[in-house]
């Protein structure tokens, strides 16, 4: 048999590709991964973990309808490391897949993780399983969804391919139709209805928690939502903006580090203290161009072309003299604690710049990939499969995007609905993000206070998280239980004035500090160690 070298190669090439993708698309649970961790504080809210199922698990085969169907369940017997449960897998028709684990002892609370990336996670593999087993353990029921498609056999958006039903799903209506579905089911299990409902999610899941408060305001009755994708249009504006700053004038890793040592030089104790950390970016004033040193000749420093690529990063995307998306913020260049999937395995350190502006030590490059999937499939109301950054004109080109942005973004502030729910919503943003620019999160959390009244942190409050990338990792304290902190705020009223953020290395706590609700922000009080919260209060910053 003729074996053509051409061919192996390209198959050789493709199977490479595809092993890139899945290494780059880790199964993570998009959430903080610090959920439910608080032990003490939990042990006072979660008081009734008592309620037994009143049929046998195998019994809800038959629970199928013309709305849903059960393609199985599987009861779990209880390990050194697990509890006792019911699996069930379901379909919301045309094809949105979920997985709810129902505990043989309730403690009446349905808790739903989110989605990360253009979601597809396997409904059948160990998605969250460490957030998954924490909260069965506790008595919650969980709950995640694939939203409508598979991320291994329609990786990156190829699954957006010609499918506005697809679309919608993602968009829209899959986490809705699978919480409703999950809700009906634990009616029939228990013989009871859910007295509470949480959802949990960042970067994407960011977004739908965002979307749930807007479009679904009885679904949840407190919300934690991290690094909000919540308008897709401004933030591929500004991974564009990005990538065609570095098209001609790639950065290096050198580079970046040698950027992160002159920002952190020039801004580090600005805050008052010099701890490798930029509190508040929003009160920095940087110019590449003024503040970094040129190279010559034995000295290192910055081309003229590398300034000006770096300088339309930190400026933003800009068309006709108006901005339409925010640059990148100051702080994140430093390489800092990133993690390996899952949860909080360690991995080498990186720049909060790698996979997005530098490529990571793999040499992927994520923001690009992420662009170019939106621009073929999910922009614009036709497919444009030949669309790449190189083609994208916004003068010409964004007015297409009206109508997939109605389905694909979650920007209206008016949360009056959610508020009459009785809902409570705690949104988070670490500061040295540049996958999910924090600056959106600000401006959108700005806008609901407008729209809200005076009175909007009743309700709904930011925390910005100084030096976390990207949900979590970074340069300073990234571990914090928000979701224990909005039940409390739900069933006991306790307002979230602060909340403890805590850095650890192998085993060791090595620094907690304060997270302020926004505008505050941690300041040092002038007298003991930097690396404990209980130094720093929260206020308002300076003019």
């Amino acid at each position: 048999m003729h074996v053509d070298p051409q061919r192996t190669l390209r198959r050789a090439a493709i199977v490479v590709g595809i092993a890139t993708l899945l290494a780059s698309e880790c199964v993570v649970a998009q959430s903080n991964g610090s959920s439910l961790t608080e032990a003490t504080r939990l042990k006072t809210l979660i008081t009734n973990a008592s309620q037994p199922p009143t049929m046998r698990c195998h019994d809800l085969e038959s629970m199928g309808s013309a709305s849903l169907t059960i393609a199985s369940v599987e009861p779990v017997e209880a390990s050194r490391t697990a509890s006792a449960l019911c699996r069930v897998h379901g379909v919301v028709p045309p094809e949105v897949q979920f997985l709810l684990e129902m505990p043989n002892a309730w403690n009446g609370r349905l808790y739903v993780l989110g989605n990360g990336g253009y979601a597809g996670e396997s409904v059948e593999g160990d998605y969250a399983a460490a957030e998954r087993s924490r909260a069965t353990a506790l008595g919650f029921a969980v709950m995640f969804t694939n939203l409508g498609h598979d991320r291994l056999r329609e990786p990156g958006t190829d699954w957006a391919r010609g499918s506005y039903a697809k679309k919608l799903d993602y968009g829209v209506r899959g986490l809705h139709v699978t919480t409703t579905a999950a809700k009906d089911i634990l009616r029939r299990y228990y013989g009871k209805a859910a007295g509470r409902s949480y959802f949990d999610g960042c970067s994407t899941g960011g977004g739908q928690a965002l979307k749930a408060a807007q479009r679904f305001p009885a679904d949840y009755d407190g919300i934690v939502g991290g690094a909000p994708v919540l308008d897709f249009v401004q933030l591929q504006l500004y991974g564009w903006n990005n990538q065609m700053a570095i098209l001609d004038t790639p950065l290096s890793r050198d580079k970046v580090a040698l950027l992160g040592q002159r920002v952190m030089e020039l801004f580090d104790a600005q805050d008052g203290v010099k701890d490798g950390v930029i509190e508040n970016p929003l009160a920095i004033d940087f110019d590449p161009m003024r503040d970094l040193p040129r190279e010559r000749p034995g000295e290192p420093g910055f081309t003229d072309a590398e300034l000006n690529a770096l300088a339309r990063i930190y400026r933003g995307t800009y068309v006709d003299g108006k901005q339409l998306a925010p640059g990148v913020p100051i702080g994140a260049e430093p390489s800092g604690q990133t993690y390996a999937a899952p949860g909080f395995v360690p991995a080498p350190a990186e720049s909060g710049w790698a996979t997005r502006l530098v490529p990571d030590a793999q040499g992927r490059m994520q923001q690009r990939d992420n662009v170019e999937g939106w621009l073929k499939y999910l922009a614009f109301d036709q497919d444009d499969p030949d669309m790449d950054i190189t083609r994208f004109d916004p003068r010409k080109d964004l007015p297409r995007t009206e109508q997939m942005s109605r389905v694909m973004d979650a920007t209206d502030p008016d949360l009056s609905a959610f508020r009459a729910h009785g809902g409570k919503m705690i949104l988070y943003h670490g500061w040295a993000d540049t996958g999910v620019n924090p600056v959106m999160t600000v401006r959108y959390y700005e806008k609901v206070q407008q729209a809200m009244g005076a009175n909007a942190d009743n309700f709904v409050r930011l925390f910005m998280v100084p030096g976390m990338f990207h949900c979590k990792g970074g340069l300073n304290v990234d571990r914090f239980d928000a979701v224990t902190t909005v039940i409390a705020w739900v069933e006991r009223q306790e307002v979230p004035e602060q909340m403890i953020g805590s850095r650890i290395e192998g085993a060791t706590v090595v620094r907690t500090r304060l997270l302020c609700p926004y505008p505050q922000v941690a300041r040092y009080k002038g007298a003991g160690s930097t690396d404990a919260a209980r130094n720093f209060s929260c206020e308002r910053p300076r003019s």
